[in-house]
Parts: structure tokens; sequence; C-alpha cells
């Protein structure tokens, strides 16, 4: 599951049960460190985390992954495991082999303009003089002061290989207030984990990359899953009390304490089409939920997008929201809709809600969806000591066939 976020960033308040920022010391010398922040995108607010640990005394290693390369004969040459001691997590002469799919990110310069300080270093490398209109775009008020805008502007861009140091820059750009009506670019991935004792898969948005954005960049924030469904997934029956339908299905994805997939149950929502609609609208919805039925007992993967909603949602104001005597008024003439919403403000917050809201196809997916051999089976997570006996039972199975 990925995730891009807009919005802005905070620290919640901390409360005897909630450390929106901590640090752990244990008997063996290992302090685990972890962030909890808010990433508000409109009417939505996540909850995003970042933790790592390390040994008090430095010592111990990152493990990361090398760049892919060129063989001799044109063909590409995958990447390879690195090591780099934690010593020299931040110094060391590997890091520029790092993959950036590894790196954890936080530029704090402003969206497109260091790619404007570069061309403009060019220029006048080359001899071209800048125009005023060149220099204004880029904050400068003479040529002399490129360089050194380019270098502070590469020195905004913070990378590391271990969400350890992620986590403390974090911490360090919210709690500086510079940037508190600041917007945020945010990409990452959610991490999943499954507990055995409550039978329950936990859920966390893990965020990669964090990039300053424009101020006047529309916030949202959607989410990529492919999603795993079979004839019995797509639920209608609520749409009338709730004006959507639901399809129940599953998303494939890695646990680290099994270090193996898991299926993570996932509900997304189809709002219904509203009854004075017109039939394009009407149509879209009823093509949506095609793609959800399944004739038969198969599982089928299809790649979406979806809003990811969390908190009250602002809603236009309908004439079923009025008053019996806005009602009566608006029937007589008295007013219009449109002069009761500019006195409401244009619109209301309706209930909180939290769901993954159906957006779109994903990419590799404008072709249709997948089949798939999954079965009802491989829908349940099996525990731990169940799981390790199957697999002995299995290696004991292919010892007798040898």
């Amino acid at each position: 599951m990925n995730f891009e976020m807009l919005g802005k960033i905070s620290l919640g308040k901390e409360t005897e049960k909630f450390k929106p920022y901590s640090e752990t010391t244990y008997d063996s010398g290992w302090v685990k460190r972890k962030i909890m922040f808010n990433a508000v995108c409109g009417d939505n607010r996540h909850l995003l985390s970042v933790d790592s640990g390390s040994f008090a005394d430095g010592h111990g290693d990152v493990y990361t992954f090398s760049k892919g390369s060129a063989n001799e004969d044109g063909s590409k040459a995958k990447g390879e495991t690195l090591k780099i001691p934690f010593k020299d997590r931040l110094t060391s002469p590997k890091l520029a082999e790092v993959a950036e799919f590894k790196k954890f990110i936080f530029d704090l310069e402003k969206p497109g303009r260091r790619y404007k300080l570069e061309k403009a270093a060019e220029k006048i490398r080359e001899g071209t003089s800048l125009t005023d209109e060149e220099l204004k775009e880029i904050g400068l008020g003479s040529e002399e002061e490129v360089n050194a805008a380019f270098e502070k502007s590469k020195n905004k861009r913070h990378e590391f290989i271990s969400e350890w140091d992620f986590a403390e820059f974090i911490k360090k750009v919210i709690d500086s207030g510079k940037y508190s009506s600041s917007k945020f670019l945010i990409r990452g991935n959610g991490d999943y984990s499954y507990s055995d004792k409550k039978q329950q898969v936990y859920e966390n948005y893990v965020p990669q990359r964090i990039y300053l954005a424009d101020s006047d960049t529309d916030e949202y924030s959607t989410g990529t899953i492919k999603i795993l469904y079979n004839d019995e997934s797509l639920d209608g029956m609520s749409v009338e009390e709730k004006g959507k339908y639901y399809v129940n299905g599953y998303m494939m994805e890695y646990d680290r304490n099994r270090k193996e997939n898991i299926p993570v149950p996932v509900t997304v929502t189809i709002p219904a089409a509203a009854e004075d609609a017109d039939s394009k609208e009407k149509r879209k919805v009823e093509s949506i939920k095609r793609k959800f039925i399944v004739e038969d007992g198969t599982y089928k993967e299809l790649g979406i997008e979806v809003k990811m909603l969390n908190g009250a949602q602002k809603m236009e104001i309908t004439e079923d929201m009025l008053t019996d005597e806005q009602k009566e008024d608006l029937d007589c003439g008295l007013v219009t809709l449109d002069d009761i919403r500019a006195d409401l403000g244009g619109s209301v917050y309706g209930d909180r809600i939290q769901e993954y809201q159906f957006l779109k196809i994903a990419r590799g997916f404008t072709k249709g969806r997948n089949d798939t051999v999954y079965t009802a089976d491989d829908m349940v997570i099996k525990p731990l000591e169940e799981e390790a006996a199957e697999k002995a039972g299995n290696l004991f199975e292919e010892d007798d066939d040898l």
C-alpha cells in the first residue's frame, strides 16, 4: 500500500498514554526511537510514524541496497545488499552507492527552485546573462548570488539511510516552528503486522519522502492498493441507508515479524449516485460496481487509487438539511438556496468518516483486473506455531519424494 499526502504536519499533544516522540533504552543497550506526527490534509487527519533503533554505544550496522548498474554487454545488473557501520551512516563513502528507493528524504527547498538555480548557474558559466525576470523568479537580486544560492539549496535536501536520523530530523523541523503553516508533499507506505495474541492486523503509515510544497496547492490524501476480492466481496445491501457500496477484500502485505506476506482485510467504498444525478454519473457508478462483480468463487486482483478519508467531511448544503422554517421560506420565494448557503458558509460538516473511497483505476490495471490462484484458505492468517509445523511437514514430504 503506497500513499501520497499533501498537507501540514504537526506533533500531537503529549499525554500519559500518548507520546508523539520517545526514546526508550533497554537493558541490552538498545535504544528505540519513535515519532508519531499528524498530516492534516484538508478535512482529513492521518497519523504517520517512523521508528528505528540503535545501540547506545553506536556499534552495529545499517543494511541497505546499492544502485543497479550496467554490465559490459549492456545488460542491467541488480543492486546488492550494502552493509554500512552505524557510526559511519552519515559519512561513509558508500553512501553514494545507495539506491534512491532505499533513502529517506526530507527536502526543504521550494518546489522547482533548485532546478532553476542549477540552470541559471549553467547559463552564467556559459557566459549568458540572466534577465531581471529570471533573477526575480529565483528570488535573487544579482547574478553574483546564484552560485551561493544553488549550494545553499542543495544543502536543504537531507538524505538518510536510517529511520533513526529521519525520525530525529522530522522532529527538528516541526519543533523549529518555521514550517507550522507550510504544506508538505509526503510519500510513503503502509506497514503491517499481525498479533497472534489479539488476532488483529496493525497498520502504520510510514513516510519515506517529505518535500516542501507550494502554499497554494490543494490538499489531499490518496493511496494505491491492490485489492483481492471474490463473489462475496461486493456489498450493496446498505446502499439505501448509507448511500454507498462496500467492497470487502484483502491486500497482500509484508509482515516483518513473520518475514512473509499476510492477507490484510481492507474495505473500499463506492459512493452511490444521487437520485438527481445525470446519466453519466450513474453510468460511472455502475461501471465501477461491475469491476467488483465476480461470477465464480475465484479471487480477482485490481489495482486502484483511493481517497484516504479520516475526519468529518465538508458537504454542500442541500434542501434536505434545512429546517422546516427554511424550507417554507424557500417554497414561498422569500429566500433562495444560494442565500441560505451564503449565510451558512456554503457547506457544513457531516459525520466523521474513516474509510478508503474508490477514486480511479491504478497504473498497470487499465486493461482490467487479473485472475489469481488465491483461495479462501490463503485469506486466513495462521498462528505462528501452526505455520512453523506446516512448513516443517512440507520439508519432510519433500525429503520423502527424494
